[in-house]
Formats: C-alpha cells, sequence, structure tokens
C-alpha cells in the first residue's frame, strides 16, 4: 500500500487524464474499491449541480422526476440554454470529437500509404512540430531506415498531400508552396502569387518588391493583389487550420481537451467546478466494508491472509479516495482564490492580469507554496467565454506586456507595421522597460510574423 502522504502528492499532481486511468488501474486492482452513481449529464457525462451540467450548460427540467424504464430523452426531459422548446434537440451538436493533428493525418495516410510506406509515413508525422512543419534533417530520418533520400522525400511529398494543406513542409515558402498547389483557385492573384513565392522568394523576404513588377513584366496593383492572395488565403502555421470533422457539428466554442476545472458566471461573480476523473464516486466496497469492520472488533474467524488482505484493500481505497478528495478540494480552493483576484482579466481580457505568485496564493490559503505548485502543474481552466488556458497564465507577469506587443505589431501608425525595435521604444514611452530581443521574443510566441512579412501584407 502506498503512504498517504505520498499518494496525497501523487494524484495532487496528476492532470485529469493521467488521474483517470490512474483511478481505474486501482478499480482493477482492489476489490474494496468501487463507483457508486451518481447524477450525470446525458449530453456530456459531466456530473449535475443541482440539475445543471456545468460542462455543457444542459439542464434537468424536472430534477425531481423519476425516469422509469426509459431514459426521458424522448420526453424532452433535458434541455440546452437558448434552445426553445419547438426546436429538435440535436444531440450531435453538443459534441465535441476528441482529436488531434497526428491522428487525423495517420488516418489519412493509413488509407493513401502503401503498407511498405506507411510507417515512415506515420514516423515523419510524428516529427512534425506543433505548427505543421518537419524540422528533422531527411538524412538522418533516411539513414534510420535505410532509405536513399530521394525516397524519403517522394514520402515527405505524400504526407505533404494531407488536409490540412501546408503540413510536413521543411520552411515557411515550401509550405506557401504547397498550399498554393493544393488550392483550386484559378485565378489570376493566385497565379502570380505562386510564381512570387517560387521564383521570387529572396526579393519578397528581403523585400525588395520595387522592382518585382518590372521582372514580371505585370503592373505593381498585381504584386500587391497577389500578395494580398498570399496574405489573406494562406496560413503560415498549417497546424492551426485543423478542424475535427465533428466540429462542424459542435456549435459552441468548446475545447477538445477537458479542462481541470470548470468556470461558471452566477450574475456578478464566477464559480470553479473541479471536473471528476470518473464517471462515478468512489467508495469502499460493502462487504469489505462489514468484514473490515469486523476485524477492527476482533470478530469472525478469518484467517491472519484474510485479515491482511481485507485491510490492506480497504485501507488502500480509502487513502486513495481521500486523495481524491484532498485533490478536489485543493484545485478548487485555488480556483478560488485566482479567480477572486483576477475577476477583470476572466471578464476584459489579457491587459487586465495583475501581477499573481504561486507564493501569494499558498499565503492566502494557509498551505505550503509545493503544494500549489503541484496542484497547478499541467492543469487547465476553462473560463466563462469557452476558453481553455493553463494556470500557469494566470501568473504569467509578462502577459500583458505581450498583448500590448500583439496590439502595437498589428499597428500601421505611419502607414507601415513597426519593427521590433520600434514597439520597444514605444513601449519605453508607456513607461515599461523592455529590449528589442525580448518583444522578438514575444512577438514568436504570440505568432506574429515578422517585419517583413507584416510589410508584404
Amino acid at each position: 500500500m502506498v503512504p498517504e502522504h505520498f499518494l496525497g502528492k501523487a494524484v495532487l499532481k496528476m492532470g485529469l487524464q493521467e488521474l483517470q486511468q490512474f483511478v481505474q488501474e486501482q478499480l482493477a486492482e482492489n476489490p474494496a474499491l468501487v463507483m457508486e452513481d451518481v447524477s450525470r449529464c446525458p449530453v456530456c457525462g459531466c456530473a449535475l449541480l443541482a440539475g445543471l451540467c456545468p460542462g455543457c450548460g444542459s439542464e434537468n427540467a424536472d430534477e425531481q422526476e423519476s425516469l422509469g424504464d426509459d431514459d426521458g430523452w424522448e420526453d424532452g426531459l433535458w434541455t440546452s440554454p437558448g434552445r426553445s422548446e419547438e426546436e429538435p434537440c440535436e444531440a450531435l451538436a453538443f459534441v465535441a470529437a476528441p482529436g488531434s493533428l497526428v491522428d487525423h493525418l495517420k488516418g489519412q495516410i493509413r488509407v493513401s500509404a502503401s503498407d511498405e510506406d506507411r510507417g515512415i509515413a506515420e514516423f515523419l508525422i510524428d516529427c512534425l512540430d506543433e505548427n505543421g512543419y518537419l524540422r528533422e534533417p531527411l538524412v538522418e530520418i533516411a539513414s534510420r531506415f535505410g532509405v536513399s533520400v530521394p525516397q524519403l522525400e517522394r514520402i515527405l511529398r505524400l504526407v505533404q498531400s494531407l488536409d490540412p494543406p501546408g503540413v510536413g513542409a521543411r520552411d515557411l515558402r515550401e509550405c506557401l508552396l504547397i498550399q498554393v498547389g493544393l488550392s483550386d483557385d484559378d485565378s489570376e492573384e493566385k497565379r502570380l502569387a505562386e510564381i512570387i513565392v517560387r521564383d521570387h522568394w529572396e526579393a519578397v523576404s528581403r523585400m525588395k518588391l520595387d522592382r518585382l513588377g518590372e521582372r514580371l513584366g505585370v503592373d505593381p496593383a498585381a504584386v500587391s493583389r497577389a500578395l494580398e492572395f498570399v496574405r489573406e488565403e494562406l496560413n503560415p502555421y498549417p497546424a492551426s487550420a485543423f478542424r475535427d470533422p465533428w466540429e462542424a457539428l459542435a456549435p459552441r466554442k468548446e475545447s477538445r481537451h477537458v479542462p481541470d476545472v470548470l468556470v461558471r458566471r452566477e450574475g456578478e461573480s464566477l464559480t470553479a467546478e473541479v471536473t471528476d476523473p470518473v464517471s462515478g464516486r468512489p467508495a469502499v466496497e460493502e462487504i469489505y466494508s462489514s468484514l473490515y469492520a469486523e476485524i477492527l472488533q476482533k470478530r469472525g474467524t478469518h484467517s491472519e491472509a484474510e485479515r491482511v488482505h481485507i485491510r490492506d484493500c480497504v485501507q488502500s481505497a480509502r487513502v486513495l479516495i481521500e486523495s481524491l478528495e484532498f485533490r478536489k478540494s485543493t484545485l478548487r480552493r485555488i480556483a478560488d482564490e485566482i479567480l477572486r483576484f483576477q475577476a477583470d482579466f476572466v471578464a476584459q481580457g489579457p491587459s487586465r492580469l495583475k501581477p499573481l505568485t504561486k507564493k501569494e496564493i499558498a499565503r492566502r490559503m494557509g498551505v505550503h507554496e509545493s503544494t500549489v505548485c503541484r496542484a497547478a502543474a499541467d492543469k487547465t481552466m476553462q473560463l466563462p467565454s469557452g476558453e481553455v488556458v493553463s494556470f500557469d497564465v494566470f501568473f504569467d507577469s509578462a502577459l500583458p506586456v505581450k498583448e500590448l506587443v500583439r496590439q502595437l505589431a498589428a499597428e500601421r501608425p505611419q502607414g507601415r507595421p513597426m519593427s521590433d525595435g520600434e514597439i520597444a521604444e514605444r513601449l519605453n514611452t508607456m513607461g515599461i522597460e523592455i529590449a528589442r530581443r525580448t518583444v522578438a521574443k514575444y512577438r514568436n510566441c504570440l505568432r506574429v510574423l515578422p517585419l517583413e512579412y507584416r510589410l508584404a501584407a
């Protein structure tokens, strides 16, 4: 049996998916641990709070009514906010299909690639970075699989033909060319954009656009329209274009990732609810509980081995139950303190974030700072807007400055966007001391393009 102190710390640090797997393993291993049924939302599975689902917002129109032999779905017992009684209930409209870009790509490659190429293609997909680019050298991958580089390039082209367009590119130029090649647009702007990106990329990257029209034999307005096509129709971050096939059926802006904490707005106040990792309430099995009571009272005719087995199973179950309750109560307390301190941020956005540290949260809660650090690690919170953010966002003192960098990078004070140095100077005049390289780092984190590409927009 794992000591209670250590198990409590381990459970506190676990993310929701990891905890779900851990609890299922404990249920399979410990016969004294069972799950009691609780009222669940039939739409998304979250535990109901006073008849209301904190996950998808569905509500039980009559919580006291017994469902009888049927589940009440056909009788309209369950309603959704914003839906009139005349409108039909579309169950799939409330489902956000779990998925990832890697799964989406591998599903396509299993259909389009031969058995011989599939393993290498799936490896290439696994190597893609968060933006959908392949950064690994082809020579190393070819050596790993014992194939030639031309063979590997052929398989890479197969990956680059998948949806979303642009994945598998090795640089921005190749990414844009892939998208242009897959586009069914037959306009003059698209044709000229492909020529510019393919044959005059250096001129574009160095912003030598004054003579580009002369080289192409077109007027400057045509060049501007072609560059506008690049800006409006092509995506420098192809992975961000990924959408699940079911996403069109989910009108709510809902994350595929189940958050650890759900935040709801009730009037002027914010309330936090910790997501349950399992579909029921963990409890000690009734027979084991009775046998354990007999052992404590020194009754019954159990052998020593049976006594040890019953005692260990029941104590392990109780330790796990207490650890889960400790995690839930600690997460809720941390979330309550964050919401109390960062209410303006939740309501008005990143620019209203206040400086906050985990040490300050720990002081307010009367616990050690390490407890807050464990609880907040890799945890997420769904805001009333539907956006899911990491707990770390609330402790990011640079977030308001990043938001200013994003706003300034979008401005064109003299008909042109500002460089990183100019943004730094503007922030310095606002009383924010920041170096140009720090502005560049924040801009990259925000996925804002460098000056030369914003000039072309």
